[in-house]
């Protein structure tokens, strides 16, 4: 992983989740692209990759606790910190084993 920030972006091998990737990627971030699909990830982590951003896909189905609890485990290793989802506002990771945004406040995520 680059030093630079890190986002996890779910749904993002299409549509907005996507489009969340590109502006963060065109922003500097590294972006995890989160998808269900692992096809379809890396079609989309190859599409970024050709417009100069650093992509990487990663599987995460929301509705699997072994995939959250993985990708978790690759933003905590990252030092990301951040998770961005095309469905949610922005929230921050506070463990791996908590994503905030599930019945807890957010917590500050300013440098």
């Amino acid at each position: 992983m680059s030093k630079n920030k890190v986002a996890l972006i779910t749904g993002a091998n299409k549509g907005i989740g996507l489009e969340i990737a590109r502006q963060l990627g065109r922003l500097g971030f590294t972006v995890l692209l989160g998808t269900r699909d692992e096809r379809r990830g890396g079609e989309a982590t190859d599409q970024l990759r050709g417009e100069g951003i650093d992509a990487r896909a990663v599987r995460l189905d929301v509705t699997d606790q072994g995939t959250i609890d993985a990708a978790a485990s690759t933003v905590e290793a990252s030092s990301a910190g951040l998770m961005f989802s095309s469905t949610t506002p922005p929230c921050s990771w506070t463990s791996a084993a908590q994503p905030a945004g599930h019945g807890h406040p957010a917590p500050d995520v300013r440098d």
